[in-house]
């Protein structure tokens, strides 16, 4: 039997389809661009025509060693010996590829329309830790559509081999249009395109034009190209950029810095600590939250108050730690908890904790609550099959049967993490106070354009059923007479946006919808006021540990400053897995762990800067001790 020979025209035929329907599938990315000039867009073409023909390349090379593979007359004689088609195993693999492909693009670019970043590592975390997924408040809707979208990219791969294989009118078009010259010349052009592209943005870099920088990311896996020193070897001079590098490396820990001392005799106060998913500064109102507005006039509050991220995870790590975001892995690789947790251990407390989300996404059973026994932390896991308000009440039932159940002669913590006011925001009718609200949400479907009011009533909705499980908890401590031991904290893990800044949700930006919280701090027998200045999550080890008893230093422990003392905070900083953020009264400046190339300076209201080199004149001081405080704590 002879060889049966490998269609090389079919197969590259397929390919430049697949390639302008993946043109197609990535316009996304286009229509989040903002042309201002005419080199801009010429830019944009380029990278848009030349980057999805390098997202093919790989599926390219792979197609052509298995046509080598397949080609050797020992292969191809076995196949051929038992009646199978060696093309099979050439188009099955083509499918299966630029099928995946498609759905990387699509959902890549599902992500940067609706929160400005790209498939990332904390994309990746989120797919792959158990319970990222769920985190995230996707229903049985947006699952089925999304797969509905997922498997009619897979038809339309199958669809375009078959009209290959099966209309023989069509094949030949194909075969004569996308002969070997034409892709020779395709190639040769996508070629000089990158080129043209890659100096155009090394020529941008050099001279600061931030128009090309930006347009570059809006695509995804861009590689940018540099050539500074080269420039200037053959005289070119670069328009000065400001900027400070802010690098950090692993690190191994040293904290604390020193052993705790404590008073001998103190008083040990009740903790009970609640936080509101997503819930941002002013959702703490007295329309929206009248139980908890109510409360927070009888006890400190805090006014000018950031989350110290815009994200949940490095929120309550900041909140508990008083550290930076960049030491969350290292804190995370050795299962160290943070010090308040050891100082109630040792003193004894009684201790029940619980989220209406899971302990292991982000992954605070490994890191906040790592030395907790796992039978003290209550999760999801352990509730009824139900919406996030469901989960938060009967949390609040468990952590009032606690209460009920505790030894009294001992001090007791109590800490809760509520999703009512997490996407898609959740709620009971009687909780409605804002209507219309958008009834049906699916992420898949919805249009934030048109709906974005909708979507904002549906959360205002949900804090609202917030409020009232919070004040069923307050309503229960000032009933049994615990407000006069009990220091309550009332908070949010970080903000959330509704299109104010061009974003919806939170982790996209760090503006200041995405960042400011509401924070009510009950101490018993501390005068109600209010507190201007700027404060953050870094502050509250600081302030709770004395408040403990604790006389160490707080600049042993942590990088906050106590809330209730003297100091006003000058600056404060914000982090997620990149980016560390410097907020002051006048200024917001972002600075990528490991480079400069992502640094943006704003006003701290998060409008444009005319002149940022004043920014890094001004605060050099204050960055360089940014700096020094990201290692403090390493050995």
């Amino acid at each position: 039997m002879q060889n049966k020979n490998i269609d090389s025209k079919l197969i590259h035929s397929y390919l430049a389809l697949t390639y302008f329907f993946l043109l197609l599938n990535g316009f996304v990315f286009l229509r989040q661009i903002e042309s201002i000039s005419f080199i801009q867009v010429l830019f944009t073409i380029a990278v848009y025509l030349s980057y999805n023909f390098l997202y093919l390349l790989p599926i390219i090379l792979v197609l052509e060693g298995l046509k080598l593979i397949l080609a050797r007359p020992l292969i191809n004689k076995q196949l051929t010996s038992r009646h199978v088609d060696p093309n099979w195993f050439l188009y099955i693999p083509a499918v299966l590829l630029t099928w995946f492909l498609q759905v990387l693009i699509f959902t890549d670019g599902f992500i940067f329309r609706f929160y400005g970043f790209h498939i990332n590592g904390f994309v990746l975390n989120l797919v792959f830790t158990p319970g990222g997924i769920e985190s995230m408040g996707g229903n049985i809707a947006s699952f089925l559509t999304f797969g509905a979208i997922f498997f009619a990219f897979l038809v339309l791969q199958i669809f375009l081999l078959a009209v290959l294989l099966k209309i023989k009118s069509i094949r030949i078009f194909c075969f004569n249009f996308f002969n070997s010259k034409r892709l020779a010349l395709s190639g040769i052009a996508f070629l000089i395109l990158i080129i043209l592209q890659g100096f155009t943005y090394g020529l941008s870099k050099f001279y600061a034009y931030t128009p090309v920088l930006t347009t570059a990311d809006a695509f995804p896996l861009y590689v940018p190209i540099v050539f500074n020193d080269l420039a200037r070897s053959i005289g070119l001079e670069a328009k000065e950029q400001a900027g400070f590098q802010m690098e950090t490396k692993n690190i191994q820990l040293r904290y604390p810095l020193a052993q705790l001392t404590e008073t001998p005799k103190h008083r040990k106060y009740n903790i009970v600590w609640l936080v509101g998913e997503s819930l941002r500064a002013d959702m703490l109102d007295p329309e929206i939250m009248p139980q908890t507005w109510a409360f927070s006039k009888k006890a400190v509050r805090f006014m000018n108050h950031y989350g110290s991220s815009n994200t949940t995870r490095y929120g309550l790590f900041s909140m508990f730690y008083g550290l930076y975001g960049n030491y969350w892995f290292s804190f995370l690789n050795e299962h160290k908890g943070p010090i308040i947790m050891d100082v109630l251990m040792r003193e004894g407390y009684q201790i029940d904790i619980f989220t209406s989300a899971d302990f292991n996404y982000p992954e605070f059973a490994q890191t906040i609550f790592a030395h907790i026994p796992r039978k003290l932390l209550h999760d999801k896991n352990e509730l009824a099959a139900g919406a996030g308000w469901q989960h938060d009440r009967e949390n609040v039932t468990r952590m009032v049967d606690f209460l009920d159940k505790r030894q009294p002669g001992r001090p007791f913590m109590t800490f809760m993490f509520f999703e009512s006011p997490h996407a898609r925001y959740y709620f009971p009718d009687e909780s409605v106070i804002r209507k219309p609200y958008l009834e049906v949400f699916n992420y898949a479907t919805m249009d934030l354009k048109s709906d974005i009011g909708l979507i904002k009533n549906r959360y205002i909705n949900s804090c609202h059923h917030l409020d009232s499980q919070y004040g069923r908890i307050l309503e229960y401590l000032k009933t049994h007479g615990l407000l006069d031991s009990t220091i309550v904290i009332l908070t949010g893990d970080h903000g959330e946006e509704f299109m104010e800044k061009g974003h919806w949700g939170h982790g996209s930006a760090f503006v200041e919808e995405q960042t400011r919280v509401p924070m009510v701090l009950w101490v018993p027998g501390m005068a109600p006021r209010e507190v201007n200045n700027i404060t953050a999550h870094l502050d509250i080890p600081a302030t709770l540990l004395p408040l403990l008893g604790i006389t160490t230093p707080a600049e042993k422990y942590t990088l906050g400053i106590n809330l209730l003392g003297a100091k006003n905070r000058q600056f404060t900083v914000l982090s997620d897995w990149y980016t560390l953020v410097y907020v002051d009264d006048a200024y917001k400046a972002a600075f990528n762990y490991n480079g400069i190339s992502t640094q943006k300076v704003t006003t701290k209201d998060d409008m444009p800067v005319k002149n940022p080199e004043k920014f890094y004149q001004d605060q050099r001081r204050e960055l360089f001790e940014i700096l020094r405080n990201m290692t403090k704590f390493s050995k």
